[in-house]
């Protein structure tokens, strides 16, 4: 080949990535006829990379029937794959998934295209992807995976396809977060009540010792603390330095989570005293005589009345 002939080719393959971006459907098919061969920009992206994040599907099936290699990587390590997925392009995603993509390719920060989706909320991608099989428990460089991320910005329907896909709520990153602990922090209540649905864990603790309680409590979280209260969050626990939720509250000037723990505790005490009290009650005791009592309009207002007094003084 000659030296004009390798200059015509390199102008060639320039104009492909010119095309491709600008989605020119009919001038990327007469550049590939005419010889041109994959080029990158100044950033490593190809032509298939470049179509991708646009959005130009037309395109994209072109340079993938031209065999464009699917899974090159840019500057960022991100595939074609990762670039749809930034933009949420549904359609380009399940073409490179059914042309075989790499699925859990994984970016210079760790994260994979299911990942990026995750973060971004686009629900329908996310079920593309967990469909695919992506990994689903793969971790970024800071331990999270997709699940956290949903978490992290208050993605509702993408948490719910993500659980549905088998994801562990209760996974941990590098600080030690459980999902639940990042929805506490970003007090989205909705993905709360989710992963409450699910049974995870409510007394796990991060690096710091802190459940996510604890957490919610700091920042005067209040519809999110009540939330784990009702679920059974253990009001004791005490994180590495010594602190309970309600010390945390305390501490951040949180009056009213203060309050909201403290009757809790109340209320915690009165039924430890009542369960003494029914234990001590019942064991020298035959079964009918058991039943007898338990039916007895009498026996139940006594908790009643001790737990209203708890709450109410």
């Amino acid at each position: 080949m000659s030296q004009q002939d390798v200059a015509e080719v390199l102008a060639f393959s320039e104009r492909l990535l010119m095309a491709s971006h600008k989605g020119q459907a009919e001038c990327v098919v007469q550049l590939i006829n005419k010889g041109a061969k994959v080029a990158v920009t100044k950033y490593g992206r190809s032509p298939l990379h470049l179509a991708a994040y646009k959005g130009h599907i037309e395109v994209v099936r072109i340079l993938l029937k031209a065999g464009c290699n699917l899974d090159i990587q840019d500057d960022g390590e991100q595939t074609a794959l990762h670039r749809a997925a930034v933009v949420g392009h549904s359609k380009i995603i399940s073409a490179l998934i059914q042309d075989g993509c790499a699925l859990d390719r994984q970016d210079k920060d760790g994260n994979t295209a299911l990942h990026e989706v995750s973060w971004h909320g686009y629900s329908q991608c996310v079920q593309l992807l967990v469909k695919a099989r992506a990994n689903i428990h793969a971790k970024n460089k800071a331990g999270n995976t997709a699940l956290h991320l949903a978490c992290q910005n208050g993605h509702t329907q993408s948490v719910k396809v993500l659980l549905l896909g088998g994801s562990r709520p209760d996974s941990k990153n590098h600080v030690g977060d459980t999902c639940l602990h990042v929805a506490a922090r970003y007090n989205h209540v909705a993905v709360v009540q989710v992963l409450l649905r699910t049974f995870c864990s409510v007394s796990e603790k991060n690096m710091v010792g802190d459940t996510p309680l604890h957490v919610a409590a700091a920042l005067n979280h209040k519809k999110t603390v009540r939330l784990l209260l009702e679920a059974g969050s253990a009001t004791l626990i005490s994180n590495n330095a010594g602190q309970t939720a309600l010390d945390q509250a305390r501490d951040h000037n949180n009056p009213e989570v203060s309050l909201l723990l403290t009757k809790t505790l109340q209320v915690q005490t009165v039924m430890d005293i009542i369960f003494m009290f029914t234990e001590k009650l019942f064991l020298p005791l035959k079964q009918k005589e058991i039943t007898s009592i338990l039916t007895h309009n009498l026996f139940w207002s006594i908790p009643s009345v001790l737990v209203y007094r708890a709450v109410y003084g």
